[in-house]
């Protein structure tokens, strides 16, 4: 008997295909099966029973895309700890959300600069470190994931995911997108993203679809990948596919790959329109957020102008509420079982203003179109969509004027296709001693390279509106000259 509904089937899975293949790590070529999947979770979940680890203990996640991964999210819902999985991050950034999370344990491949009280190998690259031995500083409920929601080292939106909501989410999708156990996932989005927790990680968990994993983007190994791995599904988002755009040229997909999944940000037309005619492939748009999982899915093999995405998912209910300044449609709120608790707090799950009436209202605006699909046609929200990655432009400016030249600084977002956005940095230079190299360097050092601003662009005074606030309209003008130094 098990604790959780996700390590009983896990088993279950496991069980059922002990000696098939689980993971296939396209790095190396290592074959994982279910029973190596199953005997790594026994040995972590052996180890934080030892440790006395478990309700009211938050574990942080470092592994990136490899298999223990996916054994480390089961063991950590079965022990009762709260599982913090981070993404691609800096040493600095990895420490400070694990500092202000209060995460006890950390599970890592790589050396961070924290103090270790206990340390228990997985393999020869990842170990389990005990980093402190107090209580998480956030109030959890026991066995649940936090989603990051904003990449921001502080955790301002941390959704709360029981077991239960991941579960229903995953049913939600592979129904909705008809994944089946014989489907195989090409799985290079992060796993520590909502969007493979729901599409790759638990799909394995429930059913055994397998995934062939790469620990980063590579346009030109991906006709190679689908092919050793014979993957069937592949999750992508549009950066990724306006890359493989370029790659393939003219070169047909591998028979196998059935169906392309985009998600994260708005995909150009134009990359749909060369798939559908070029690859004989439509790239099927799906819509979620962090905090509620799955929402619609577009199924149908027709392009459409304006590009939507799709239908409510099975069981979840969509729905558009009126909002000011916004002409056509409205904000997109969400109920349905994939629902988070709320965000993390040191004071227990915070609902926010976004939490109403059993759903949530997402920061995204659009309409319904007459044949019932989803149209977006925007977003209320601050966060700049960096290639599929959100950036909270506050953390920036945060680092940027703890530079000592600097007197103030804006970080805005600037659409720039492929991309989908990139980060502009405004600067109020004290002296004029300041370049853009310096910035950027200061920036790496505690920044993840994506976070980096692209541009540097040094004001002598703020432009302001009526109002005597900071004019963003007029800052986005500027951003349209040639990068400028102080003189």
């Amino acid at each position: 008997m098990f604790d959780s509904e996700i390590a009983q089937s896990f088993h279950d899975t496991c069980r059922a295909r002990a000696g098939d293949l689980a993971v296939l790590q396209l790095s190396d070529g290592g074959r994982i099966s279910f029973r190596d999947l199953y005997q790594q979770y026994e040995f972590m979940l052996g180890t934080f029973r030892r440790l006395r680890i478990g309700e009211g203990d938050s574990i942080a996640s470092l592994l990136g895309n490899r298999a223990a991964f996916i054994s480390l999210l089961v063991a950590c819902v079965e022990s009762g700890a709260a599982l913090l999985p981070i993404g691609e991050t800096t040493d600095a950034e990895a420490a400070a959300m694990i500092e202000n999370a209060g995460a006890r344990v950390v599970v890592t491949d790589r050396a961070l600069p924290l103090a270790i009280t206990d340390r228990t190998a997985i393999d020869a690259s990842a170990a389990i470190q005990v980093v402190r031995d107090g209580r998480s500083r956030l109030e959890l409920p026991p066995s649940v994931v936090i989603k990051l929601t904003s990449g921001s080292t502080e955790l301002p939106k941390a959704a709360i995911a029981t077991a239960r909501s991941l579960l229903a989410d995953t049913a939600n999708i592979t129904t909705g997108m008809g994944i089946g156990s014989a489907d195989v996932n090409l799985g290079i989005i992060p796993l520590s993203h909502a969007y493979a927790l729901g599409n790759i990680v638990v799909p394995l968990i429930t059913q055994g679809t397998a995934v062939a994993l790469r620990r980063s983007f590579s346009p030109s190994q991906f006709v190679n990948d689908v092919i050793v791995s014979g993957a069937t599904v592949f999750p992508g988002v549009p950066f990724m596919y306006d890359r493989l755009r370029d790659a393939l040229g003219g070169a047909p997909l591998p028979p196998s790959l059935r169906l392309l999944v985009t998600a994260g940000a708005r995909i150009d037309p134009e990359t749909v329109r060369w798939f559908h005619e070029h690859a004989g492939r439509k790239i099927h748009s799906f819509y979620g957020t962090s905090e509620t999982g799955g929402i619609t899915f577009d199924e149908s093999d027709e392009l459409s102008a304006p590009l939507h995405v799709g239908r409510p998912l099975p069981n979840v209910d969509v729905g558009v509420l009126p909002e000011p300044g916004v002409n056509a449609g409205g904000r997109i709120y969400v109920r349905g079982p994939g629902l988070a608790l709320g965000y993390a707090r040191a004071a227990g799950p915070d609902h926010g203003d976004a939490f109403q009436d059993g759903g949530f209202r997402t920061a995204d605006v659009g309409y319904f179109n007459t044949a019932g699909q989803l149209v977006l046609t925007g977003r209320l929200s601050a966060l700049v969509n960096v290639a599929g990655r959100k950036v909270d432009p506050a953390e920036v400016e945060r680092v940027l004027r703890a530079v000592p030249d600097v007197s103030d600084v804006r970080v805005l977002g600037i659409d720039a296709p492929p991309r989908g956005q990139e980060l502009i940095a405004f600067i109020l230079p004290s002296n004029g001693a300041m370049t853009p190299l310096a910035l950027r360097q200061r920036c790496a050092e505690s920044l993840s390279a994506y976070k980096i601003p692209r541009r540097f662009i040094f004001v002598d005074a703020w432009p302001v509106d009526a109002r005597g606030k900071v004019d963003r309209r007029a800052l986005q003008t500027l951003a349209c000259i040639p990068e400028t130094y102080p003189t």
